[in-house]
């Protein structure tokens, strides 16, 4: 943009230039083009041969100011998506606070039949990522008990199993967290101005907020009808990559297409679960 403004500039230069000192210069270069001692009704005539140029200068004005003004209208267009760009990230930041201090509410507490089959387990409420980890647990130990009894887990179980597990015990706290999250995602795919990769980096931003245990759980949330079109967007941003691996990780693979558990860049190395992520109840379950 700067180098067409920097041309427009030179010729406006040049052009008025030329102007300016045929003006004060016209009748000695009459006389130089006619070869001929200064005659006024000669160098009318030869003046006026030049309408033609005149039109082409107007046309080339016009031109200047048709382009000055597109050149005006981009660089409005660019400031405003600017402007938009700053307000989302903005908005979109003030979600991602809005989520961590909602993660801080949440509570889960096991129920009695898994308790019964986990003696050694906190029968205490938990909170925060703890919740989750309880909540992934829960989860787990329901799928397991549902293999024993069907050859395979239907979606619709899978999704009943969560509902009835999980969510209508602490629907307060964990629906109102995945609901947040879903509209973060949602302000992100509808927004029409950020390119693909710009709803990919924020996309990656959320589900970098989140544990293993979280997502694994998300995906369990997202099979339901309450959860809207959740499933969508968890396919779209690619939630599972970290999720959980394990029985629910497993189901989970039947019911999500490949890519909601791939990264979208394939040469980077695994991410090696944390400390927190490990599942000390492995082996009770069985």
């Amino acid at each position: 943009m700067r180098q067409i403004i920097l041309t427009i500039s030179l010729t406006a230069t040049v052009v008025v230039g030329a102007w300016i000192y045929w003006a004060f210069n016209s009748v000695q270069i009459a006389h130089w083009a006619l070869d001929s001692i200064y005659i006024p009704a000669q160098a009318g005539p030869w003046g006026d041969s030049f309408g033609a140029y005149n039109a082409l200068f107007g046309a080339l004005g016009a031109t200047a100011v048709v382009g000055t003004l597109l050149l005006q209208a981009r660089a409005l267009r660019i400031q405003q998506e600017d402007q938009h760009r700053l307000r989302f990230e903005a908005n979109f930041f003030q979600l991602l606070g809005v989520i961590r201090e909602n993660r801080e509410d949440v509570r889960f507490a096991n129920s009695k039949e898994y308790l019964l089959a986990h003696p050694q387990a906190n029968p205490g409420i938990k909170k925060e990522h703890f919740a989750f980890r309880a909540a992934y647990r829960e989860m787990r130990y329901a799928v397991i008990r549902a293999r024993r009894s069907e050859q395979s887990i239907t979606v619709d179980q899978l999704a009943k199993l969560y509902a009835e597990s999980v969510h209508v015990r602490y629907e307060s706290t964990l629906g109102a967290y995945f609901r947040l999250v879903y509209e973060t995602l949602d302000r992100v795919e509808r927004d029409d101005r950020l390119t693909d990769k710009e709803k990919i980096e924020f996309g990656n931003l959320v589900r970098g907020q989140m544990t293993s245990f979280e997502v694994a759980i998300a995906g369990c949330n997202a099979l339901n009808d309450f959860a809207k079109d959740f499933r969508r967007l968890i396919i779209r941003f690619r939630l599972l990559k970290y999720a959980k691996k394990g029985e629910v990780y497993d189901e989970l693979v039947k019911h999500y297409p490949p890519e909601t558990f791939q990264g979208r860049e394939t040469n980077r190395p695994p991410i090696p679960e944390s400390v927190e992520d490990v599942d000390d109840d492995k082996g009770w379950d069985e």
